[in-house]
């Protein structure tokens, strides 16, 4: 009788299509590369001259395989915008919950969103401003972001020396903020975040202060942003 040799066993099949070329990073899931990518073709060549067969291409993944983890570009953009925007809209919602007074929520609101921003990558929080991008997506999280920024001040400066004084000025806590947007261009790492401080400390001075609370609030909101569980 004649012994036939075994047969290696069939490499077994994994979900999906095959990719057009290598894992480019390892450590990312599929749907992350994705993002990443998307993210340099965004910044760097416009939301509108980039296409999903170009993101695609920079993964080394099919078109196809690309809308099995996003149903077009635009989701892929508002995935992105999303994941700016949130955590600080968490951070806040969590300050809502802290026997904090107004001012130091406001502090810690503000710091902790300025250190998402310089945190960013790419700097995605600038295709919040670009119409292409605008139409592609809602603006839900940044409003409710903002909104926190305006409930905040508004108790704040209820506790400041001149509360009349600054009913203009609430709308300007969150727009100090977002100007580390423009900041970010210039400047080194250390001079970005002398400005972020300089940056908290003026949402303070906006609702009138007083300057002799800033260091035991910046005291208290850094206790409370090392406190955050997130």
């Amino acid at each position: 009788m004649t012994l036939i040799p075994d047969q290696p066993a069939a490499p077994k099949r994994t979900a999906g299509r095959p990719r057009a070329a290598g894992k480019q990073r390892e450590g990312l899931s599929t749907r992350d590369e994705i993002l990443e990518a998307a993210a340099a073709l965004f910044t760097e060549q416009g939301y509108t001259d980039t296409t999903t067969r170009q993101i695609a291409s920079v993964v080394g993944i099919r078109q196809a395989s690309l809308y099995y983890h996003f149903a077009d570009k635009g989701s892929i953009l508002s995935a992105l915008l999303t994941g700016t925007v949130e955590p600080a809209v968490h951070f806040a919602e969590w300050l809502d919950m802290q026997p904090l007074d107004a001012p130091t929520k406001l502090y810690a609101l503000a710091k902790f969103d300025l250190d998402v921003i310089l945190q960013d990558r790419w700097n995605l929080h600038v295709l919040y401003r670009l119409p292409d991008a605008k139409a592609e997506r809602g603006d839900t999280m940044q409003a409710a972001l903002q909104e926190h920024y305006l409930r905040f001040a508004t108790a704040a400066a209820a506790t400041g020396t001149d509360p009349q004084a600054v009913t203009d000025d609430l709308h300007l806590v969150f727009g100090l903020v977002e100007s580390i947007l423009v900041q970010r261009d210039w400047g080194g790492g250390a001079a970005r975040h002398a400005y972020a401080e300089s940056i908290a400390r003026g949402c303070l001075r906006l609702v009138r202060v007083p300057e002799s609370a800033l260091a035991n609030i910046d005291e208290a909101a850094q206790r409370t942003i090392a406190a955050y569980p997130a």
